[in-house]
């Protein structure tokens, strides 16, 4: 009996070790991630790579009309700070963006829509994203297994041009992969897919000059 209990404290040891072990790597994987850690992910993950694409669908809502509109293109970017849009339909439109100015081009209506300023124009993906910081409370309102979902309010929503923004970051790879913006009088969904990264696109891809005839408007693009 002394014997067989000396074995049995002997295979026990091991078997709480293990289950303490086990216990332990559970709390781990269970631990809450930071605003701080996710938008430093979300950053890194864009900042590692050269170039991304990516196909887009956005729906857009009148709040006051309950008019919609759905619209789907490619959205390509470049290293540190440049985007590219190109809305397929239901028309074709072009949107640029550098730095402080950003540029909507309608070949239809020979229009070219141009915002510049301080206020960062962000479509979902993109650097942009970190200015938001400093100018929201930002926090995380959902943590699954397979995203993390941000959500901005800004200190001062007229001058961040809109009440709140949510945004679905995908786990696997810390990229957005949806966005939800609400405005007084528009509500706007994009989800992303189908990414591509370091396709070695051009510089020039991303500059844009008005061609000769269209009209120049300042004022808000979106």
């Amino acid at each position: 009996m002394r014997t067989m209990a000396k074995k049995l404290v002997a295979w026990g040891f091991p078997c709480v070790a293990l289950v303490a072990g086990s216990l332990a790597l559970a709390g781990e994987a269970q631990k809450k991630l930071t605003v701080d850690e996710v938008l430093s992910k979300v950053d890194e993950a864009q900042t590692k790579v050269a170039d991304a694409q990516m196909d887009l669908e956005m729906e857009m809502k009148d709040t006051l009309s309950g008019s919609g509109r759905k619209m789907k293109g490619l959205v390509q970017l470049r290293d540190p700070d440049l985007v590219r849009v190109h809305y397929k339909s239901p028309e074709e439109q072009f949107l640029y963006i550098g730095g402080k100015k950003a540029q909507m081009y309608d070949p239809a209506q020979k229009m070219v829509y141009l915002q510049q300023g301080s206020a960062p124009v962000y479509i979902g993906v993109g650097k942009q994203l970190k200015q938001y910081v400093k100018t929201c409370k930002v926090t995380l309102t959902k943590d699954s297994g397979d995203e993390i979902e941000v959500l901005f309010i800004p200190k001062d929503k007229i001058a961040a041009g809109f009440d709140r923004m949510k945004v679905q970051v995908r786990k696997k790879d810390w990229w957005p992969g949806r966005l939800e913006m609400e405005t007084p009088s528009l509500r706007t969904k994009a989800r992303f897919s189908n990414f591509k990264f370091d396709q070695g696109l051009s510089e020039a891809l991303f500059k844009f000059t008005p061609p000769k005839g269209v009209e120049v408007v300042d004022g808000a693009i979106f």
